[in-house]
């Protein structure tokens, strides 16, 4: 994928480049709407921008991957950045680098999503541009909107629900519970789904990979997982049983097949961030002892893992005074080509389980999972062995402190490693500088 810088402003604050930034900031500044838009060409990349957008490490390379992992007991910070160091004791302040640089960094993306739609949606034709490519574009964005305000709404709650690009809307938006950002990610989730099943390979002219680009199947993964996480369980089930059963996608015959060098493309894949040697991502870096080595595998999951468990891509450092282990899911750290996987089909499969659970069909499908890892089945699965399930054959991946939040089960894990930690650390506070930008997002998260 061709990055494509895109300067727009960031709506809901100033930039504020970090100490601590993981990549150069793009720059940011005011731009006029038809600069953007105005044929086939430019259409395509405004909304290969929106995915390059994706791959900063303030979105999923590192905050919407790893910054999950570190508030949990899935990872532990080992390296030397103190705003890592803070999400790992979980006393994150509202002016943490990582924090607000991922919340500027996804309302950036949503407001590119907005103007792509603004523009589209309306009644302007442009040249080149068929109406069945413009309404798949449409469904893209409207994807990645939807995507980008459920990622933010798991990490802070209530969050600003931004459908515009009105500057005078945006600069005193307030904020809108977690409830109803799940509701508007679900709606929007099935609208797009609509909209990107009209793709046709043979008919389209866009530059398409189906596992780099938004598509009905990976709408309808993001509805499976927000009506999870909504505690519609039954209706995830369903999506998810839809995805295994009509979308055509394959458990990869071994759980490695999954990671390494090069991008995924593995038919067990349903939407990914793709990375090059052009396009190169720090994942591994942050990773490897060769790098920084600035997240470490926590012991909870080390012990999770137990003995012959093919998921268990982790290794010992054996530089490490500590004896931690360290990530080896994502090992390409000399031209940073690690795709990273945010739907696959593992995941409907563990999502359809919790919807099944005390049936014979939950425990097939944990134990589809198992068998590959080399493991033998379970029998009468119970929520417990899904969320286990999900912390090893999920791992580094960026589900387990939203698994432990959305099942109440975050202080009784957490408390144990961290004994000043209380349920207002579920969730992360709001940007200050964004609350002086904008005092209606007040109240602030409880506890900050």
């Amino acid at each position: 994928m061709k990055k494509i810088t895109i300067y727009i402003l960031a709506i809901l604050g100033l930039v504020v480049t970090s100490c601590e930034d993981f990549v150069t900031e793009e720059p940011v500044d005011v731009i006029t709407f038809d600069q953007v838009i105005i044929d086939a060409e430019s259409a395509e990349a405004a909304i290969l921008g929106v995915y390059s957008r994706l791959q900063t490490a303030q979105m999923f390379e590192i905050s919407f991957t790893l910054t999950p992992g570190v508030l949990s007991d899935e990872l532990t910070h080992s390296g030397s950045f103190p705003s890592i160091a803070a999400l790992d004791l979980n006393n994150a302040t509202s002016g943490n680098a990582a924090v607000d640089d991922a919340w500027e960094q996804t309302y950036t993306a949503i407001f590119q999503c907005n103007n792509i739609l603004e523009l589209l949606e309306g009644d302007q034709t442009y040249p080149g541009l068929s109406v069945a490519d413009q309404t798949v574009i449409i469904g893209e964005a409207r994807f990645v909107r939807a995507l980008s305000h459920f990622m933010l709404s798991n990490l802070h709650g209530a969050v600003p629900l931004a459908t515009t690009t009105d500057l005078d809307v945006l600069s005193s938006i307030s904020r809108t519970s977690q409830a109803e950002i799940y509701n508007f990610v679900i709606t929007e989730a099935a609208q797009a789904a609509t909209e990107l099943a009209s793709y046709n390979a043979d008919e389209t002219g866009l530059n398409f990979d189906t596992q780099f680009r938004s598509t009905q199947w990976a709408a309808r993964a993001l509805g499976a997982r927000a009506n999870l996480y909504a505690g519609n369980v039954s209706a995830a089930g369903t999506l998810a049983d839809e995805i295994i059963t009509n979308g055509g996608f394959e458990l990869a015959g071994s759980y490695s097949d999954l990671f390494g060098p090069g991008p995924i493309r593995d038919d067990e894949i349903i939407f990914g961030i793709f990375f090059s040697s052009v396009d190169q991502n720090d994942i591994s870096f942050q990773l490897l002892p060769d790098g920084r080595f600035e997240y470490a595998v926590g012991p909870g999951l080390v012990a999770a893992y137990g003995e012959n468990d093919a998921r268990a891509l982790i290794e010992l450092n054996e530089a490490d005074v500590q004896g931690r282990y360290y990530v080896n899911k994502y090992t390409d750290i000399s031209t940073g080509t690690d795709g990273i996987p945010v739907f696959r089909l593992a995941e409907m499969h563990l999502i359809r389980a919790e919807a099944n659970l005390g049936s014979a069909s939950a425990d097939t499908d944990i134990n589809l999972l198992r068998t590959r890892a080399g493991l033998p089945g379970v029998s009468g699965a119970t929520l417990d062995d899904v969320l286990n399930e999900r912390y090893v054959e999920l791992a580094f991946e960026g589900h387990r402190w939203n698994d432990l939040v959305r099942t109440d089960k975050a202080f009784s894990v957490m408390s144990a490693i961290n004994p000043d930690f209380t349920r207002d650390d579920h969730i992360l506070p709001v940007p200050q500088r964004d609350i002086e930008q904008n005092p209606n997002l007040l109240p602030q998260n409880d506890g900050y």
